[in-house]
């Protein structure tokens, strides 16, 4: 297969100039993460919410899947968010008869503490990962990690701020997440209510490419390869994809989740708190109506309070009431396939499409 060869592509000793989301919370599996590595990509592993030992399993299974092509560990780095109002006893309330439709207990007080960016970047560098990735904030207390790792890091920001303070902290790849893109928004400055700031990827990928130095990645709305050579056009070194491998055959995403991605309207896609505190773009749907109601909690109380029911939901295969992150370019995803396959056609149509465009000169 022909490859783009880019800065990236370099650093990081991948084939194609294309990260994998790291989708904490079910869509990044080991063998997605494996598949998206052996297609020449690189397979990065969402591990916010797991276990030490779950993150060792995990990428030590996602490098023997890969067969020896590298693999990254994702990780959020985000304070506490706290919302004014809040009133942990009505959220409880209003996920009661939502855990009794799931046939859920009510959530005993829990004990363990959960791990912190520190602990989980390094369990996955003691299982092999070979690159470090952040969102959601300044990736400075695991920049040391990767460094004395000999590893790259890679930052996700959402405005050019962002960006030059990510590579002040020692990041050596940024990626610019422009307001399309599904999921957390990676806003370091997040406010309990209010708007929140969404500059398009378009936008945003020139600006940060020419304030830092460092190799740029576009996320945000890129669903096939003409969205790819778009963003190199711009001059970014690679692209992520987060709604376009939901699909993916390996990916550990609900039928019911799948369906709502390939039918979703342009328009349809909201940004909420109401899932977890902080905003995030997805689909609407029975569960956010409900929550998204005065004295719903902050980050990371509000996600805490409802991942036993969203969990459930995923489980059954109840999209009514599970997370729907998506992308505001998700109908462009197309049916069901292996990894490597939506790699392979990400490729070929960005090579397409720079044949398409140099055709266009004129003598």
């Amino acid at each position: 297969m022909p490859v783009l060869t880019t800065r990236l592509t370099r650093l990081l000793g991948i084939r194609h100039p294309i990260l994998l989301a790291g989708m904490a919370g079910g869509p990044t599996t080991p063998e997605l993460v494996g598949a998206v590595s052996g297609a020449g990509a690189l397979g990065v592993f969402g591990v916010a919410g797991m276990t030490t030992d779950a993150v060792h399993d995990a990428v030590a299974r996602a490098r023997e899947l890969a067969d020896g092509a590298p693999v990254g560990v994702n990780v959020l780095i985000s304070p506490a968010v706290p919302r004014p109002g809040a009133d942990s006893r009505r959220m409880d309330d209003l996920l009661a008869p939502l855990r009794a439709e799931l046939g859920l207990p009510h959530p005993a007080p829990s004990a363990h503490t959960p791990a912190t960016p520190v602990q989980l970047v390094q369990a996955g560098l003691d299982a092999g990962a070979a690159v470090v990735a952040t969102g959601l904030g300044d990736p400075a207390p695991v920049a040391g990690l990767a460094r004395d790792a000999g590893v790259p890091l890679i930052a996700m920001v959402s405005t050019v701020e962002e960006a030059v303070l990510v590579v002040e902290s020692g990041a050596d790849v940024v990626v610019a997440q422009g307001g399309e893109a599904g999921g957390h928004r990676s806003n370091f400055l997040v406010q309990p209510d209010g708007p929140v700031p969404l500059v398009g990827t378009m936008a945003l990928v020139r600006q940060v490419v020419r304030a830092v130095d460092v190799p740029v990645v576009a996320a945000g709305g890129i669903m096939d390869g003409a969205g790819m050579a778009a963003a190199l056009a711009l001059g970014a070194s690679g692209v992520q994809l987060g709604t376009a491998l939901l699909v993916a055959s390996e990916a550990g995403v609900p039928a019911s989740w799948r369906d709502r991605v390939r039918t979703a309207r342009d328009d349809e896609t909201i940004v909420t708190r109401a899932l977890s505190g902080r905003p995030a773009r997805g689909l609407p749907n029975v569960l956010i109506g409900q929550l998204d109601v005065p004295g719903a909690m902050g980050w990371p109380q509000q996600n805490a309070a409802t991942s036993d029911v969203r969990r459930a939901a995923a489980a059954a295969d109840r999209s009514e009431l599970m997370s729907l992150w998506a992308g505001q370019a998700a109908a462009l995803a197309g049916p069901d396939r292996p990894a490597a396959e939506i790699i392979a056609q990400f490729i070929a149509g960005a090579l397409d499409t720079i044949a398409d465009i140099s055709a266009l000169q004129s003598d």
